[in-house]
């Protein structure tokens, strides 16, 4: 489910120029531009559809969100393919319809997923890791079908099949999924409670968190241009480094993240050394890519450690599935704001001849006070799951 997330992203996005013809539009930047904001338009039911889930998951039980859900994805991804291949001249109307109903069932997925590792009592850092892994490979996934030698744009039909097959495995697995009563109930007392982090800073943490993701993203593109690559060519080195960027991530969030779950009093210190170095590593002379790529890889480590260890803190001691859905809504609206705040920042440095290292260090910097005052308070805290 978590796979369907990030590949129906990342898979339309690939084929971006190829769509905009098809919408009867052309390749200039104008173009491209608008149909990249029709297809993003998700964005905005995936913010209230957070809000929608977290609030409605424990009065609809976790089987019949999770079946909706999926369903609604496959409609809203046959909507898109049939609007496309169907009519000759494709209709800008529904496939903005089609985007906006994909943004409203697919912000469903990780709280559930989340809600689900609650329910199990398995709510470690490698397991969180591990849900932000399954999202990694479905990006990754994204660029892969798009380069395979298949039938052009036919390949945007793979989310409805693999949605499909989730939506059957539901179906016939129902007497799998947890009771109802075993949902529902309480994981401990309020007033058995000790005082609750305050969620404030963890909800700041993930919007510095995304917002340097995005930041990083466009500091690869000056140092394209820095190091002779333009036009084509230019694209293809940019895509074989987001390509490189998902496999660390993957590699981290599936191997080396779980095994710090033995032994997670040392994680904060590992993410902030991973921060600073890797942000000192970006403000050294960038002279050839084994130097880039290191940079890169020691930034990818806090990057992909830091949501599963403050979405850890932010579930710990919750007194049921309900404050945890609820609370999982609210960091995927912080993710999201985080990666416009990030886009928003990094175009205006870029626009006003800003070096994007600024943005990165102030978020950097900001992102390590918020880990050190998170970390201060988990300490006075029982262990979590």
């Amino acid at each position: 489910m978590l796979v369907l997330l990030g590949l129906n992203q990342t898979l339309v996005l690939a084929f971006l120029p190829e769509l905009s013809l098809l919408l009867g539009f052309s390749h200039s930047e104008k173009d491209l531009g608008f149909v990249a904001l029709v297809l993003n338009v998700n964005l905005i039911s995936y913010w209230f559809g957070v809000t929608f889930w977290g609030s409605k998951l424990s009065k609809l039980g976790l089987w019949r969100s999770t079946v909706l859900a999926i369903s609604g994805f496959l409609l809203a991804n046959l909507v898109f393919c049939l609007t496309l291949f169907v009519s000759e001249s494709p209709s800008l109307l529904l496939v903005s319809a089609s985007r906006l109903l994909l943004g409203l069932f697919s912000s469903a997925f990780i709280i559930l997923a989340h809600s689900y590792l609650a329910i199990i009592n398995n709510s470690n850092v490698g397991q969180l890791a591990k849900t932000s892994g399954s999202i990694t490979i479905g990006r990754l996934l994204g660029p892969c079908f798009a380069l395979l030698p298949l039938v052009g744009l036919w390949v945007l039909s793979a989310p409805v099949l693999f949605a499909l097959i989730a939506l059957i495995y539901c179906l016939v697995a129902k007497s799998g999924w947890p009771a109802e009563t075993e949902q529902n109930k309480p994981l401990a007392t309020p007033s058995s409670l000790p005082e609750s982090l305050p969620f404030k800073y963890i909800l700041l943490l993930a919007v510095f968190t995304t917002s340097l993701v995005s930041t990083v993203q466009y500091l690869i593109l000056p140092l394209l241009i820095g190091f002779g690559y333009q036009g084509a060519q230019a694209t293809q080195i940019y895509a074989s480094l987001l390509l490189y960027l998902s496999v660390i991530i993957i590699v981290y969030q599936f191997v080396l993240l779980p095994l710090f779950a033995r032994s997670q009093a040392r994680l904060p210190a590992a993410l902030i050394g991973s921060l600073l170095v890797g942000a000192l590593l970006l403000s050294a002379p960038l002279s050839n890519w084994s130097f880039v790529l290191l940079a890169l890889a020691v930034m990818a480590f806090a990057i992909s450690g830091l949501p599963s260890w403050y979405s850890q803190q932010a579930y710990a001691n919750n007194p049921s599935i309900s404050f945890r859905a609820k609370r999982s809504a609210f960091l995927a609206r912080a993710h999201t704001a985080g990666y416009l705040i990030g886009t928003a920042v990094a175009s205006a440095s870029l626009m006003l001849g800003i070096p994007l290292l600024t943005p990165i260090w102030v978020f950097s910097l900001a992102m390590v006070a918020l880990v050190l005052v998170v970390n201060q308070h988990a300490r006075f805290q029982p262990a979590p799951n």
